[in-house]
Order: structure tokens, then sequence, then C-alpha cells
């Protein structure tokens, strides 16, 4: 199926159902299904285990969908993790990563997960005495390598948070063996929204070639997320990493994304609920808010506006209904007259937009909507009052 076919299959099946409320997030999960397919090569052709990162979105029903089709989840706080086992049950494994754990989370943290990377050297050592038999314990290496432009973004960053340089990690083994005793593994991630799979390439190769007398010592390997997943040249590049370093260290590597496998399924719907003139450009108020789209505002990016056109006779300023007034989406171009009551399809939008979505003036949150194989809305969440109303 061609995108602009998928894209009109979504828009039939928004326009047919009269009861969709708006504004909505829609999760297809043909699209979802066919991008954990594309995992299941990787399965095969590669000792590769793949966990989903829970942070991506964590609706209950949309972890179910993805549960029998992955080795685990990834996650990053005690929620995360508490959520993953709940859902998994024990078909899988709880991976966890966070730059802070809390002292009194700890030992809640160990009945969640399996694994645990700690983020530091010292976050180890203090506690290390009261997990290292509860959990297969790893570290979070920072390989210092930068792909990523923006340094909000950028794990590798100057002065970085995240994780234990490759030459401090390398001369800690050296001097103070006994201090890793326990540490089993190890994880990085230093890569978002790369197609460039040679990126990851050289990662391991700097990591193989500054920590090669300590990975024989290892008995698995986190490679991370940060690389969408899009068809098999993908994935043959991906499994030739894995296979080498399998090969090489017999290494259990893990793979985890998270907006790779949602991130294109997910949709947001929103109706026009008035149109004026101001100062010669046409306004039209949509029911929903930067505010439910975060991400948006935070990368300062443009939206993919389903229905919009380069060419259309009619353009539009589509704007929030909040009273920020920056909570705007943009110019938009289109074919026909938009009218109150008009919906708007917005795509792209299935990673980290729900997760960090706020009730700002007390909008409430959009439905949340998944698109079944057999092209129906099927109703996964739904806000209200109370909801806003009990957040603080």
């Amino acid at each position: 199926m061609t995108k602009e076919q998928r894209l009109n299959d979504i828009a039939l099946a928004v326009y047919a159902d009269s009861g969709l409320m708006t504004p909505s997030y829609i999760y297809d999960e043909r699209a979802i299904l066919g991008t954990l397919d594309l995992l299941s090569g990787l399965r095969k052709a590669a000792a590769c285990h793949i966990l989903y990162s829970v942070k991506a979105v964590s609706v209950a029903g949309l972890l179910e969908t993805i549960a029998p089709h992955v080795d685990g989840f990834s996650t990053s706080s005690l929620f995360e993790s508490r959520l993953a086992r709940e859902t998994l049950g024990g078909r899988g494994s709880v991976h966890m990563v966070s730059p802070g754990i809390r002292p009194d989370e700890m030992l809640k943290i160990a009945e969640q997960c399996d694994y645990l990377s700690f983020n530091s050297l010292p976050q180890w050592e203090r506690n290390r005495p009261a997990v290292r038999d509860r959990m297969r314990c790893g570290l979070r290496v920072n390989p210092g390598l930068s792909f990523v432009e923006d340094d909000r973004y950028n794990p590798c960053r100057p002065w970085s948070k995240l994780g234990v340089s490759l030459e401090v990690l390398h001369d800690r083994h050296k001097q103070s063996p006994a201090s890793l005793q326990g540490i089993s593994g190890f994880h990085f991630h230093n890569n978002c929204e790369s197609r460039e799979f040679a990126e990851l390439d050289w990662t391991v190769t700097k990591i193989c070639d500054a920590l090669g007398d300590y990975l024989p010592e290892m008995s698995w390997i986190n490679l991370g997320g940060g690389y969408f997943l899009e068809n098999e040249a993908h994935i043959r590049m991906l499994a030739a990493i894995v296979n080498r370093l399998h090969d090489q260290y017999g290494l259990t590597i893990f793979f985890e994304p998270g907006k790779a496998i949602v991130n294109r399924a997910g949709f947001l719907v929103a109706s026009v609920l008035d149109l004026f003139e101001s100062d010669g450009k046409t306004i039209a108020i949509l029911d929903t808010s930067i505010n439910h789209l975060p991400e948006i505002f935070e990368y300062q990016y443009r939206p993919v506006v389903m229905q919009a056109t380069e060419s259309g006779a009619y353009e539009y300023r589509l704007a929030g209904s909040s009273c920020l007034s920056g909570d705007l989406l943009g110019d938009y171009r289109f074919d026909t007259r938009l009218a109150v009551g008009s919906r708007i399809l917005i795509e792209n939008i299935g990673a980290y937009m729900l997760v960090k979505a706020n009730m700002f003036n007390g909008i409430n949150l959009p439905s949340v909507y998944l698109l079944d194989r057999d092209r129906k809305l099927r109703l996964l969440k739904r806000f209200d009052y109370s909801h806003y109303r009990d957040r603080l």
C-alpha cells in the first residue's frame, strides 16, 4: 500500500465514523504491525532481541497490541516498569535505565525489572549491595559520538548527564576490576530519528575498540534506539551489526525502538470550531491545542496536515484553542473551503505527543482510538473532568 493509499484509508475510516469525538489520537494497528513484522525479520536474520521503548507512548491498549510481537519492554522509571510488567506478565523481560533513581524506589524497581543499566559508576556503587543478585545489572556507556545537531536532544553533548564515558570505564576496569563485579552488560543510546545505520556501526566499532578487553566478560549489550526502521535494507544493515557483535563476543543483543514502531501509526483528528479574518489571514480555530502536540512546539517544526496541498486555493492559519498566542500549527492551503465542523488530520504524531500532552487552560485531552485491522475504530481511552481535577 502506497503512502497515499494508506492515508486515504485512514481518512475514510475517520470520516465514516460519525460517532468519533474530536480531538482524538488515532493509532493505526496495521502500521504498527507492519513495523513489527519487519522487526520479526531481524529476529530471524540475527540473534537480536527486540524491546519496545515504553516512553514513546504508553497507552495500555497499545502495549497489549505490541507485547506479543516483541521480547520485552524498555523503561525509564518505576511507573513505566510497573506498567510494562503488568502488561507483559511472564511473557518477556523489562529493561530499565534512568539517570535518576530514588533510593526508596530501588527495591520496587528490582521487583518489576529483569535488567537495570546504571547511568553512572556512583549510582551503581550505591545500589550494588541491594540489587546485584535481584536483576541483571549493566552500565550505560557514553560512546562520545554525536550525530544529533541540537544539543537539547544529543545524548553525547559536552558534559552529558547520560552514561559513563568509555575512557572512565576503561580506566576503572584496568585499575579496579573488583568494583565492577556484578556488571554483566552495557547499554548505549546516542542517536535520534536516524536512518543512517552506518552511524550505529561506527558507534559499535568505537565501543569495541575502547572496551575490547572488557567485552568478553559481558553477556549482553543493548544497542538502544534512535533509528527508524522502514524497509528490508535497514533490517539487513542492523542484522549485520548484530551478527558481528554476537559472533565476535558471544553477546546477547537487545535493540529498543520506540518512535520507529509507533510514530507513523499515529494521527490527531481535530475539528474546526471557528473561522474569522485577522489582518488579511483567515484563522481556523481547532478544538485541539499545541499542548496536545508538545513536540511540535518543543522542536518548532511544521506538522503535516493530511488534507493540505501546496497549491490549494484556500489558505488558513490553523490555531489551537488555548489562550497562548503562539498556539499555532501554521499556514496551510486546501483545495476546498474549511467550515465550522471540518475535520483536520495531522500525521506522524504517534510518539512523544500523548505522553507529554497536558490540560493547560483546562482543555480536555484527546480521546485515544485504535484503528484495528478490520478498519474499525476502537476506543482505548477517554478523558474527562475528573482527570483534570484529580491531576492537581
